[in-house]
């Protein structure tokens, strides 16, 4: 049976040799200093023969065996690099279609678009704002390559990516806070999933409810809530670094709120490089902003 040596493997030992030292290796390898020992103590099982010489538990250099190692390690794990970023890399002038809800926009987006060009640099994003259920449907059309929406939390297999904890904002200087009144929001326009969460739960609560205002973007929804319109149900990172109060004065009266779930949908017969990578970077940049 052939030897096979692993790549992760040979990148400790690497990583070794460099820093002379198991526990500096495991911290720049964000590993254990056990598991990096475990992997070098197989290595050399697996070639039979010492790969570092030691002396009082400290790392000293490699043998001969070991350099000899070391130096096919690093041809090896340089074309493993090289071939799995050429395989990840689009055709050039590739155009990805990507839709997001306008709102993502407002979330410290360039720093998203940085980390984007960082692990796909020919990527070429054409990008489209829309709500989340007109973004689902158009991907599922193949009208848009790649989409990022929102919705209710669900069974759905293989496109989560995160959940938002969602929450009231906003103050109402007015008698719409005694009980029976219906309750003035401010949403964005039906097919938004933040909307439809806020709804939900009136509803089910069997609380009356009123359209104060509906906005077109989150800057507007923002100002809405702030000028005393009405109350927004939000994500609560999102209504905090918007600066938004949350709702004190309702707070005995307004239903709880379930999470809205971040699902990423990529077009069917579409092969869409870096569509993952794209969505996971979006999604973790988003549900932190």
């Amino acid at each position: 049976m052939p030897t096979t040596l692993d790549i992760d493997t040979l990148r400790s030992l690497i990583t070794v040799v460099d820093m002379m030292s198991f526990s500096r290796a495991a911290e720049r390898l964000g590993r254990s200093q056990s598991a990096i020992s475990l992997q070098i103590a197989r290595l050399e099982g697996l070639v039979g023969h010492s790969l570092l010489k030691r002396a009082r538990g400290r790392v000293i250099g490699p043998t001969a065996r070991g350099a000899r190692l070391v130096a096919h390690a690093r041809k090896i794990v340089e074309l493993n690099e090289r071939a799995v970023a050429e395989m990840r890399q689009p055709a050039s002038g590739h155009r990805i279609r990507l839709g997001l809800p306008a709102d993502f926009l407002e979330r410290d987006f360039s720093s998203t678009l940085e980390e984007i060009r960082a692990h796909c640099p020919e990527a070429r994003l054409s990008l489209r704002t829309d709500l989340s259920a007109r973004l689902a449907e158009d991907v599922d059309h193949g009208r848009l390559d790649v989409a990022l929406f929102k919705r209710a939390s669900s069974n759905e297999a293989g496109a989560a990516i995160a959940l938002e904890p969602l929450a009231w904002f906003g103050e109402v200087d007015r008698a719409f806070v005694r009980d029976g009144e219906p309750v003035p929001l401010v949403a964005f326009a039906e097919g938004c999933a933040y909307r439809d969460e806020a709804l939900r739960s009136l509803r089910l609560a069997q609380r009356a409810w009123t359209i104060a205002c509906e906005a077109r973007s989150l800057s507007a929804l923002a100002a809405a809530v702030e000028s005393g319109l009405g109350y927004a149900a939000l994500p609560t990172r999102l209504g905090e670094r918007k600066s938004l109060i949350p709702a004190r004065r309702l707070k005995e009266q307004l239903p709880a709120l379930n999470p809205v779930e971040l699902a990423l949908g990529i077009a069917e017969a579409r092969e869409v490089p870096f569509a993952r990578t794209i969505g996971a970077i979006i999604a973790q940049r988003c549900t932190l902003a």
